[in-house]
């Protein structure tokens, strides 16, 4: 089967089920394929967090119960080895990211079609499975991420944190009277490295998964678009890079997950006098 008789090209897969508010403001847009995965995800994440929870026994526990339990003490340990004081909060939060962002991620392993031809029978011109290939999932998540952690700067050592965006890192090292000088070049330098944290956490995940999303596409039309022969080294090419992929997903998701450790750690570190 060619392209033309696909009646579609790469650059139609790579456009959102968009509703738009205001056409002459391109922020004015919704994404609904992104919104609706990642909240049919997050649904069965809880749905099975509570049938797991009825059926969790301490004599025979069952393959979902030993699974879910090796991922726990894997998240904890991972938190115990990064967040050196006790906060009940970090380590379910660690959780939740390092399972959501995986699942999503998998999402791209499915056939290029499946999802978007299943979209057009109930009308979707456009559908992108993948959330972490918008843009907006890991940006809210990482702004979430960094209002998290200036709360906790706020909450634990507000006097600290100030000083460090007006003094640090070069107040200190002139006289006092002319330290205060260079507060708005200090400060400019402390919001820069701040804005950095999400700014990563987000194009990190982003980059990585549109990737990954755009050869599979190339994988998919030379399987429809080769022949006998394309679809033959096209199968094999797409096995290996989904394995790849795989990997690829569950390494996003786990440095996703670690960074936001090591930022709550930093911002739960006490001040050294």
């Amino acid at each position: 089967m060619s392209e033309q008789e696909h009646g579609s090209t790469i650059a139609d897969h790579l456009q959102y089920w968009t509703y738009v508010i205001d056409e002459k403001n391109p922020f004015m847009q919704i994404h609904l394929d992104t919104m609706l995965i990642s909240i049919l995800v997050a649904a069965s994440l809880v749905g099975f967090s509570l049938w797991l929870g009825k059926r969790l026994t301490a004599d025979a526990p069952s393959g979902a119960q030993n699974f879910m339990e090796s991922v726990v003490d894997f998240i904890n340990q991972t938190v115990r080895d990064n967040f050196p004081v006790h906060n009940p909060l970090i380590a379910p939060l660690a959780m939740t990211i390092f399972i959501f962002i995986f699942l999503v991620n998998t999402l791209d392993i499915l056939p290029s079609y499946l999802i978007g031809n299943i979209a057009h029978l109930f009308g979707v011109t456009h559908f992108r499975p993948v959330p972490t290939n918008d843009l907006n999932l890991p940006a809210a998540m990482a702004i979430s991420i960094f209002v998290l952690v200036l709360y906790y700067e706020f909450k634990l050592k507000p006097v600290h944190f100030i000083k460090e965006l007006l003094f640090e890192p070069f107040a200190n090292l002139v006289p006092k009277p002319f330290g205060y000088l260079i507060v708005p070049l200090n400060l400019v330098l402390k919001l820069v490295e701040e804005i950095a944290k999400p700014l990563s956490l987000s194009f990190r995940l982003f980059g990585n998964m549109f990737a990954g999303e755009v050869i599979f596409l190339l994988i998919s039309f030379l399987l429809l678009g080769g022949g006998v022969v394309g679809m033959f080294f096209g199968f094999f090419v797409g096995l290996g890079w989904t394995i790849f992929h795989l990997f690829i997903g569950l390494l996003q998701a786990f440095i996703f997950m670690i960074l936001t450790v090591v930022y709550l750690s930093i911002a739960h570190q006490p001040v050294e006098h």
